[in-house]
């Protein structure tokens, strides 16, 4: 038998539930991947940032085949390591209006209604684009596939405070770029002039009372939703705000 000492750092002990210890003693016959012994315990292997046994630093495919003590640290909020370009969001079915958040802020957010995690996991991996992918979702065992090689395990059920976990993983807060994409598709919006300039169809569909007061639309390139500042923007630029001051403040 070989015999393990594990210590997780407060970032991972989220996942251990009433299993919450400074340090955990497992035992197993045979060889276990560092990886495969941590997943064991709850902690998806997409959460770990790092990790050591006996003080060396090493990879999650590392075989543990004598006793030994493992120490796994999760990625710091705000601190991890990211390209100069904000990341691509791929949501599971769960994560609705989340998506919807992270579109309002400015970010490229791909998510459906009718996804299993197959086709999830599927697009996770062969999705061809230069920006890193992030899966989110809300289900550890998704975030347990082999497959998965970038993703986050969302905490909160409140979406505002779903948003703020997300800035604060990937230090987004200087990315963000309110209201310049399509709450319902994603899209990047670009300006569509004023009312003569809109096809007949598109006048046809706008509110009458919106008609007699605006003077200029924007139009998402993807689905072609027709966009307008009304006072329903004000709650916008409120939950933008809200969705930003919890961010900094768990940050600072």
């Amino acid at each position: 038998m070989i015999r393990t000492v594990i210590k997780v750092d407060n970032n991972l002990s989220f996942f251990l539930g009433k299993k919450k210890k400074s340090e955990i003693k497992l035992s197993f016959a045979g060889q276990r991947s560092v990886k495969d012994l941590l997943e064991s315990l709850g902690i998806p292997h997409v959460e770990i940032g790092r990790i050591k046994i006996d003080n060396r630093s090493v990879m999650p495919d590392t075989l543990i085949t004598r006793d030994c003590r493992v120490e796994a640290e999760g990625f710091n909020p705000g601190n991890p390591v990211l390209g100069s370009e904000p990341p691509f969001f791929i949501l599971d079915v769960h994560l609705g209006k989340l998506a919807v958040n992270l579109r309002m802020l400015g970010f490229d957010a791909d998510y459906s209604n009718d996804r299993d995690d197959d086709e999830l996991t599927r697009l996770t991996c062969s999705r061809n684009t230069e920006k890193r992918m992030i899966l989110l979702s809300c289900d550890r065992g998704l975030m347990m596939r082999r497959g998965i090689t970038a993703g986050m395990l969302i905490r909160s059920r409140d979406p505002i405070e779903q948003a703020a976990e997300v800035l604060r993983r990937y230090n987004l807060c200087e990315y963000t770029n309110p209201f310049t994409r399509c709450f319902n598709c994603g899209g990047l919006l670009k300006s569509a002039g004023g009312l003569d300039d809109l096809s007949e169809g598109e006048r046809g569909r706008l509110p009458k009372g919106v008609v007699k007061w605006c003077r200029s639309y924007t139009r998402c390139m993807g689905c072609g939703q027709l966009y307008w500042e009304g006072s329903h923007f004000e709650r916008l630029y409120e939950k933008v705000k809200l969705i930003m001051q919890r961010c900094s403040s768990e940050i600072s």
